[in-house]
């Protein structure tokens, strides 16, 4: 019960209140895909990712405070149910990134239903209402290299590499060990794709200074330009441990750890990871790419692991791929390889989700779209393995399979 002199137990009010509830609350209705303990709903923050019928939010409905994240990578927003009211309201995040001072009072009240909802999303809006005016259209997202930014502080991080640790023995302890638990980020796959470790002191100066203590992938334009460098927390697993050891009340208000960083701006979703078209000149991959087609996979050490056994493949830098990088790929596929693509995400629930929504995107734009595993194929031998784990004899036959 509330107590006496105002006081909401926001706590309760979140664990008692169903997802479909909230949204009634808030005065619209949701599409929500799947049953159970997570399903999944389309961004409500107006992210670049946010495509109708993505689904690009994952929310947790077994947790009291029904924490969510936003799966595009362009937005990565986290949060708790009065979060993502606000969301249901405004179409939008909270100031700052938090619910805080009037923001978060005028959630709580919806919450506890003493006050009416005011929607902005006029989109999202429940029942009849007048056709929304047709947007004014905006030039499409794109990312400048760092070289050629007005910017002197951000034209001196296109070669922050140089300052890279790539030897196991000279990194901390955190670092190294991330490094030998990923045998495609040798020392030399390090230096050709211009990655490695940040360390804690920044390098000797102040430039990715954000970065530090981060292993570091480029992100590089098809011209070969550095467009931005993202950041994976090395001690992400221990992170991510100890927030699932918090019971829901020590959770309520804290952000879950984040495994990558982008830089704010960059917009992802539109570029892939190893699109740089040099790499068309390595010898044999062009004619690899002719015989087999387009190799799709998640992440970074997964371009960096089979491009160690002369295989070229992009990286959607998610599970998830973005309609923008669908269009990138279908336009790649039918200038190298007769709009032939082949599907690597991992071998597990999430990468299968993403596979399939992959599927149906290219087969709507008629390429010849295919998985190259999934966790049953081949009497379920790779569940659970990433591309970036597999021995070049592995990696040789299952493309000589699909």
């Amino acid at each position: 019960m509330n107590k006496p002199g105002g006081y909401m137990d926001v706590d309760r009010l979140q664990a008692e209140t169903t997802l479909e509830g909230a949204a009634a609350k808030c005065g619209i209705s949701l599409d929500v895909k799947g049953t159970g303990a997570e399903v999944r709903i389309d961004c409500q923050f107006g992210c670049g990712g946010d495509h109708c019928g993505r689904k690009e939010i994952a929310i947790n409905t077994e947790n009291p405070q029904k924490i969510f994240q936003c799966h595009a990578y362009e937005c990565g927003f986290r949060g708790n149910l009065l979060t993502l009211m606000h969301g249901f309201l405004t179409a939008s995040k909270p100031t700052g990134g938090k619910l805080k001072s009037d923001e978060f009072q005028r959630v709580k009240k919806v919450l506890a239903g003493i006050s009416q909802p005011v929607v902005s999303g006029t989109a999202l809006a429940a029942g009849p209402s007048k056709p929304p005016a047709a947007p004014s259209k905006s030039p499409p997202p794109a990312n400048t290299p760092l070289i050629d930014s007005p910017e002197e502080r951000v034209r001196e991080l296109h070669n922050i590499d140089e300052k890279l640790i790539r030897d196991v023995a000279t990194m901390n302890p955190t670092a190294a060990s991330y490094i030998r638990r990923h045998p495609a980020l040798s020392s030399e796959s390090m230096t050709k794709w211009r990655c490695g470790y940040l360390p804690n002191d920044g390098g000797g100066d102040k430039r990715g200074w954000s970065l530090r203590g981060s292993i570091l992938y480029p992100v590089l334009s098809e011209q070969g330009k550095v467009l931005a460098w993202t950041g994976r927390d090395v001690q992400f697993e221990q992170k991510e441990k100890e927030y699932q050891q918090l019971s829901p009340a020590e959770r309520s208000g804290k952000e879950p750890p984040a495994k990558h960083r982008f830089p704010k701006g960059f917009h992802s979703g539109i570029e892939l990871f190893g699109q740089q078209a040099s790499r068309l000149q390595k010898p044999g991959y062009r004619e690899f790419i002719t015989q087999h087609g387009l190799i799709i996979v998640e992440g970074f050490n997964d371009v960096i692991g089979l491009d160690n056994h002369g295989i070229p493949a992009l990286g959607i830098m998610s599970n998830r791929m973005t309609e923008q990088q669908g269009g990138k790929i279908t336009r790649f596929a039918k200038q190298l390889c007769v709009n032939r693509v082949n599907l690597m995400f991992d071998c597990d629930d999430a990468g299968t989700e993403g596979a399939k929504e992959a599927l149906w995107f290219f087969a709507e734009r008629q390429l010849d779209a295919q998985l190259v595993w999934s966790p049953t194929m081949y009497e379920s031998m790779y569940s659970g393995r990433q591309p970036e784990g597999l021995c070049r004899t592995v990696a040789d036959r299952l493309f000589t399979l699909s």
